[in-house]
């Protein structure tokens, strides 16, 4: 199947759907959300093996040097001469930023402290929002097994029950449609909320003190960091082309007079707001992005071919290189989009990566 990326392209930022992916996973959430940016890597090499005169002049993890002397390590280089790494034609970068959960307020702001029976409410606005949407929890009995709490909101009359444990957290979500949702403890968050996610919070289940119940809470935050990320990588991609073909700018010569591409693939689209988008576009040559979709995908190959405990050690690089099974796992995820894989967002096409007239560039397909 081919699919059809323009579904995950909004004008305003939300959080991804590689997060819900990565929430589902319960406790092993936290080790497999680091390995995000490591499965674009291994996705990134999937196109370029299938390009044998890139494969055969491809460095991994190099650091090139630029006009200003400064090295800058990325993940893919292309020579001439790979060997003597003379003649470099191209540069691929990966960019991952994540979703980044703060406290909700400094010190003991973040924390609520009810006994049974009590409640605490939290707000939810955005200019984009009609009205303030307000959610409540309200402590309603101990079990043996932990608690029981009840949410209700300010926009519809819903009231869910919902039992918890201490170290549980649920998540209060207001979609794009401003429906009011939730999570439940280790339920599955892409079932659960089938929307984009334009505001969540999270409450966890903290600890007993007596009669009084802990609970902090903490804001999901889309890629504060992509800012930072788009400096990073416009720097190397300028640094790059300064050095190679005599100009800062990526308009300055035609495609024709370059000597040298940069490509900037990234995943978690989404939380890359209008600035960081602006800066990119600016500066580097071809910014790919790969869906949430396909990272999802290429979890649930990984997961299903070697299990849940032993797939995070296969997500490498040197992984990748080495065990033909790992490489077999990603032809299955290229397969099963018909190797519609890398979307280009200025040629707004899917494209290939290849080799021509000496150079790396981007075919569309």
């Amino acid at each position: 199947m081919i699919y059809d990326i323009t579904q995950e392209l909004r004008d305003f930022t939300y959080i991804t759907s590689v997060y819900k992916c990565i929430a589902a996973y319960n406790l092993k959430g936290h080790q497999i959300g680091r390995k995000i940016g490591d499965m674009l890597e291994i996705l990134t090499m999937g196109g370029v093996y299938q390009n044998p005169a890139l494969l055969s002049r491809l460095d991994t993890e190099g650091k090139l040097e630029g006009y200003t002397t400064a090295g800058h390590k990325v993940e893919f280089g292309f020579y001439k001469n790979v060997r003597e790494k003379q003649g470099l034609f191209g540069a691929v970068e990966c960019k991952c930023v994540g979703v980044e959960e703060t406290t909700a307020g400094k010190g003991q702001n973040c924390l609520r402290k009810i006994k049974v029976g009590e409640s605490f409410s939290i707000d939810f606005n955005g200019r984009w929002m009609n009205t303030q949407i307000s959610q409540t929890l309200k402590l309603l009995n101990q079990t043996a097994d932990g608690i029981t709490v009840e949410l209700t909101n300010s926009k519809n009359a819903s009231v869910y029950q919902i039992p918890m444990k201490i170290g549980d957290n649920i998540k209060l979500i207001i979609d794009e449609n401003q429906n009011v949702l939730h999570t439940t403890p280790h339920g599955n968050m892409l079932e659960e909320i089938p929307g984009l996610i334009r505001v969540c919070k999270t409450i966890k289940f903290d600890k007993v003190d007596g009669d009084v119940y802990q609970f902090s809470l903490y804001n999901c935050l889309t890629g504060p960091q992509t800012i930072e990320k788009a400096k990073q990588a416009s720097l190397v991609a300028m640094d790059l082309r300064k050095k190679i073909d005599g100009h800062w700018g990526k308009e300055e010569l035609i495609a024709k007079q370059k000597h040298m591409n940069f490509l900037h693939v990234v995943c978690e689209f989404s939380h890359w707001e209008e600035k960081s988008r602006n800066v990119i576009t600016t500066c580097i040559d071809h910014n790919i992005i790969v869906a949430d979709a396909v990272l999802i995908k290429a979890f649930e190959v990984f997961e299903a071919r070697f299990g849940i405990d032993h797939m995070l050690n296969k997500i490498s690089k040197n992984q990748y290189v080495a065990n033909a099974d790992i490489r077999e796992a990603i032809s299955t995820v290229f397969e099963h989009f018909e190797n519609h894989i890398f979307y280009d967002i200025a040629l707004k096409s899917y494209v290939k990566f290849d080799y021509q007239d000496e150079k790396l560039v981007v075919t569309p397909i």
